[in-house]
C-alpha cells in the first residue's frame, strides 16, 4: 500500500546512489500524513476552544504568544541537540508521547490561568516536530531536492481530511473532545516514526564529505539569510494574526467548528497540487520569486477578509491561502537549507521555522489580539496587508535572483519525477 502511495508502478522514481528506488525515504510519506492528521484535529480549533472557555480576544492572543515563545526556545534547543548529540528521529518519538500527555491535560483544566499554562506545555511538547523537515532534507541528499515538496504535500492531504471530519464531529458534539482525539493520533505518529525512520548508524555520514577545511569558529550568518529572516518574521506575524483571529471572525459571522474545519480543508485542497507542481514552477522562477508571489496572494486575501461579511465567503478565501502557503513554505525551507552550513542544516531549519512559526507568531498573536479586541477585525486585517507586502518586498531585495545550487541538487532532467497526488 505504501509503495502505491509514494511510487506508482507506472511512474518510476529516480534511484538512489546504490540503485535502490529511494527506500530510505518512503517512511517519510506516511510520517507527514499522520502528523497532518493529528495537527488537523488541534491547531485550527484552539482559538475557538479558548473563546468557548471564556477568554477574550486579547487573552487568546496573549496565550498563543506565550505558546509561540515556548515553542521557539524549545525548538532551537532540540535542533542544537539533534545536530550534535541526539538522533532527531528518537526526539520525535519522545515528543509525540509528551504531546499526547499534555493534550489530555486540557480535559482536566478549568481556570484561564491553568488553561493557558497547559497550552504552553502542549506547544513545548510539540516543538520537536519541526525536526521532521531536516530529517527529510538529509535523506534527500541522495535524491532530487524537488522531492521535498511532494513528500511535504502528504501532510496537507492528511490535514485536509482530518480538519473536515473533526470539524463536523466537534460541531455536533463539543470542542472538549479535542484532547481525546488528538492524543491517540499523535501517539500513532510517534509509533510510525519509531518503526519506519531509522537513525543514522554511528560513524555513518549524513552529508557528502567536504573538501573545504572544517572551522570550529561560529560561522557568520550570511547577509542574505538575515534579510530573509526579517521577511519571514513579517510574513509569520501577519499569518499568525490573520489565521488565528479569522477563526473568531468566522464564529462572529455565524460559523461554527464545521465552517472553521472546512476553511482549513479548503486551504489544503489548493496547497496539495501547488506543492506537487513546485518543481515545474522552479524551472522558470527562483525560490525568491515563488516566495514573493505567495506574499502577493496573501495581500489580496487579507484585503478581502477586511471587508467580507459572510462566514462561508471568508472560509472560501482560504482556497487562495493554500496556494500562497505552498509557495512561501516550500521556498522558505529550500532557501534556509541552501544558506545554512552543511553540518548545521537542522539548526538552519529550526532558525527559519523558529522565526516564521515561533518568534513571528509571538508578535502576530499578541498584536493581532490587541488590535482585534480594541480597534476591530477590519483594522487588524488591513494592518496585516501592509506587513505582508513589506515581507514580499524585502525578500526581493535581500536575496539573489537565483539561489545557489549544490552538487547534490543537480540531477539529470530525465530523472525528474512527475508530480504525484495522494
Amino acid at each position: 500500500m505504501l509503495g502505491v502511495w509514494s511510487c506508482p508502478n507506472h511512474l518510476p522514481r529516480p534511484p538512489t546512489q546504490k540503485g535502490e528506488p529511494n527506500l530510505e525515504i518512503r517512511g517519510l510519506n506516511w510520517a507527514y500524513v499522520l502528523l497532518g492528521v493529528a495537527d488537523g484535529t488541534l491547531l485550527p480549533f484552539i482559538p475557538l476552544f479558548l473563546l468557548q472557555r471564556g477568554l477574550s480576544a486579547q487573552l487568546i492572543g496573549a496565550v498563543l504568544a506565550a505558546a509561540a515563545l515556548a515553542s521557539l526556545v524549545a525548538g532551537m534547543s532540540w535542533a542544537y541537540l539533534a545536530d550534535r548529540r541526539l538522533h532527531p528521529e528518537r526526539i520525535l518519538v519522545v515528543a509525540s508521547v509528551a504531546a499526547a500527555l499534555a493534550a489530555l491535560l486540557l480535559a482536566l483544566t478549568n481556570g484561564a490561568v491553568t488553561l493557558a499554562a497547559v497550552i504552553v506545555v502542549l506547544w513545548l511538547a510539540r516543538a520537536p516536530f519541526m525536526l521532521l523537515d531536516p530529517i527529510t532534507l538529509r535523506r534527500l541528499r541522495k535524491a532530487p531536492r524537488t522531492d521535498y515538496a511532494r513528500i511535504r504535500l502528504r501532510m496537507s492531504a492528511g490535514w485536509a481530511g482530518s480538519v473536515t471530519v473533526s470539524g463536523a464531529i466537534f460541531q455536533v458534539v463539543s470542542l472538549r473532545l479535542i484532547p481525546f482525539v488528538y492524543a491517540p493520533l499523535t501517539l500513532l505518529f510517534g509509533m510510525w516514526v519509531w518503526r519506519s525512520l531509522t537513525p543514522a548508524l554511528p560513524g555513518q555520514p549524513v552529508e557528502p564529505p567536504s573538501r573545504a577545511p572544517v572551522s570550529h569558529r561560529v560561522p557568520r550568518v550570511p547577509v542574505a539569510l538575515v534579510g530573509f529572516l526579517v521577511s519571514a518574521f513579517l510574513l509569520g506575524a501577519s499569518l499568525a494574526a490573520t489565521q488565528n483571529f479569522l477563526t473568531l471572525r468566522i464564529s462572529f459571522l455565524g460559523g461554527g467548528a464545521l465552517i472553521i474545519g472546512a476553511a482549513a480543508a479548503f486551504q489544503a485542497l489548493t496547497e496539495i497540487p501547488t506543492m506537487g507542481y513546485t518543481h515545474v514552477l522552479t524551472r522558470r522562477l527562483s525560490h525568491r520569486g515563488l516566495y514573493a508571489i505567495g506574499c502577493a496572494i496573501y495581500l489580496v486575501v487579507f484585503l478581502a477578509w477586511a471587508f467580507v461579511s459572510d462566514a462561508f465567503t471568508a472560509a472560501l478565501l482560504k482556497l487562495a491561502i493554500g496556494v500562497a502557503f505552498a509557495l512561501t513554505y516550500v521556498a522558505s525551507v529550500v532557501i534556509a537549507d541552501e544558506l545554512s552550513p552543511a553540518h548545521l542544516r537542522a539548526t538552519g531549519q529550526a532558525l527559519m521555522k523558529s522565526v516564521l512559526f515561533g518568534l513571528a507568531p509571538i508578535a502576530g498573536s499578541l498584536g493581532g489580539g490587541l488590535i482585534y479586541g480594541t480597534i476591530g477585525p477590519r483594522a487588524m486585517f488591513l494592518i496585516s496587508t501592509v506587513v505582508v507586502a513589506a515581507a514580499g518586498l524585502i525578500v526581493m531585495v535581500a536575496l539573489p535572483g537565483r539561489a545557489r545550487k549544490s552538487a547534490d541538487e543537480v540531477v539529470p532532467t530525465a530523472a525528474e519525477p512527475v508530480p504525484l497526488t495522494p
